[in-house]
């Protein structure tokens, strides 16, 4: 209950503050893709620069960490995949948009917050190993198999490849945790009169995030409860945590906060990024929009007791 109190209930309770709060007559429609531009190119990678700039490389767990996350987050995946094209009789296309609603999690506008609440400064630093890579590896992988669905349009795999990578260059987000860690493993400091400002910048990361992802779900509604959003749902509140929790303990026997990091943020609720990749590829929109509400609202409940439970 204390973890309910302390840590979710002021979170989500921001979330619900944005989605009620942010839209007319108060604040104009676009709002919150303006907010969260502020948050994407300036406060958030303040917040991880600074974050990262104080430790250096990764050690043995946090290796450890990062196998045994994209190990279970792999099988999840093709899991997922494999389950949509013969059970649902999906396309390429239509399953890939379904395996990443299932397994996209939204380690940024909900996960900084959420680890900085639970497991302070250390629990961040070791989330962001696993922010790396995390949109490379879904996202990517979504879009080979949904321009493959296409049947070769657009230049083929190739060019996927070379987009992802510029896109990955030009994240800041990425930039702002390798840079970060390089910065501090190469032993500098940042000047005190920046650090301040960056600081300052960082500390308005956390609410603006909570606030722009409430206020991002207005016009998002629940129009399907069973069948492939149920699925989506299901795999990303319960199956991708509890197969993280099996890797973790079983396979790699993680430390106890290493373990919570990684189980935590795979319990995560769906990102956005899945939805924004359902309406580019005109693929279950309606049905990923409404696994990304219902696992946002749920997932305050499943990730408090993965937290409560976990948290050493």
């Amino acid at each position: 209950m204390d973890t309910i109190l302390n840590i979710i209930l002021p979170v989500f309770g921001l979330v619900a503050i944005g989605f009620f709060v942010g839209r007319p007559p108060l604040f104009p429609a676009d709002f919150a893709k303006s907010l969260s531009n502020f948050i994407f190119y300036l406060a958030l990678p303040c917040l991880l620069f600074r974050s990262m700039a104080s430790r250096g490389l990764p050690h043995g767990d946090e290796m450890d960490l990062v196998a045994s996350y994209y190990l279970a987050l792999t099988l999840v995946m093709a899991a997922s995949f494999l389950y949509a094209r013969w059970v649902y009789r999906e396309t390429l296309g239509g399953a890939a948009t379904l395996m990443l609603g299932s397994c996209f999690s939204n380690t940024v506008l909900v996960g900084v917050p959420l680890m900085l609440a639970a497991f302070g400064q250390a629990g961040l630093q070791q989330m962001l190993l696993l922010v790396t890579g995390h949109a490379a590896w879904l996202i990517g992988i979504a879009t080979i198999l949904a321009e493959a669905s296409r049947a070769g349009r657009g230049g083929g795999i190739p060019r996927i490849l070379v987009q992802t990578l510029v896109a990955l260059v030009k994240n800041p987000v990425i930039v702002a945790i390798l840079s970060g860690l390089a910065f501090g493993t190469a032993g500098f400091s940042i000047p005190g009169p920046i650090d301040a400002i960056v600081r300052m910048l960082g500390e308005a990361a956390v609410p603006c995030s909570l606030f722009a992802l409430g206020a991002s779900l207005v016009g998002l509604t629940v129009t399907d409860l069973v069948g492939r959003t149920l699925f989506m749902t299901m795999v990303k509140l319960f199956v991708l945590p509890a197969a993280v929790f099996v890797s973790g303990r079983y396979l790699f026997d993680l430390p106890p906060l290493t373990l919570a990091v990684a189980v935590t943020t795979a319990s995560m609720p769906s990102g956005m990024n899945a939805f924004l990749f359902a309406q580019r590829y005109e693929s279950h929109v309606a049905r990923t929009a409404s696994s990304t509400m219902l696992t946002t609202l749920f997932s305050a409940f499943t990730t408090g007791f993965i937290i409560d439970t976990l948290r050493p």
